[in-house]
């Protein structure tokens, strides 16, 4: 049985992408019934209240000890924990943020990544002090890493030249 987290984070995701197309919209009353419906899912996955806001293309979600933020957005996000590097061979197109008690987790979606992409960035994560292995597998890749109490997993596809960064924080 998949845990409240679990459950909460799956839904996370699972709802992202349908309400950045009815985020899209622009129709304060088309907004308002999909943040009704998305918190009744969520309060049906997960046992818990909580409490949705779209405005626009940004979807927040809160609930008693986390919250989560989708948002369409290409800019690096400016509180990303200062030990990660900023990825930049591609292009974001948008960008999660969860806290759930005293962990944070960022998870950023990229377009268009080029070149030896997977290789120069591990290569930045070292001098920044990070432990870092890259697993090349067929027509894309991954990598590991870890530092102090942050750790991350940057997995990439070659083929459709697309890859999702994960940064996340441990207690």
């Amino acid at each position: 049985m998949m845990s409240a987290r679990g459950w909460f984070r799956t839904v996370v995701c699972i709802l992202a992408a349908s309400a950045l197309l009815l985020g899209g919209c622009g129709k304060k009353s088309e907004e308002r019934m999909a943040e009704e419906q998305m918190e009744d899912m969520l309060k049906e996955a997960t046992g818990k209240d909580v409490d949705v806001n779209i405005q626009g293309k940004d979807i927040t979600i809160e609930g008693q000890d986390s919250k989560a933020q989708i948002s369409e957005t290409s800019v690096w996000p400016s509180d990303m924990f200062g030990d990660v590097p900023q990825f930049s061979a591609g292009t974001i197109e948008h960008v999660t943020r969860t806290q759930e008690g005293g962990n944070q987790t960022f998870n950023i979606f990229f377009i268009d990544i080029h070149g030896d992409a997977l290789k120069d960035y591990a290569a930045a994560l070292k001098e920044k002090g990070w432990q870092a292995q890259v697993m090349q597998m067929g027509k894309g890749g991954m990598i590991s890493a870890q530092k102090d109490k942050l750790g991350m997993n940057f997995s990439f596809n070659a083929e459709d030249k697309k890859g999702t960064l994960a940064v996340f924080s441990a207690p």
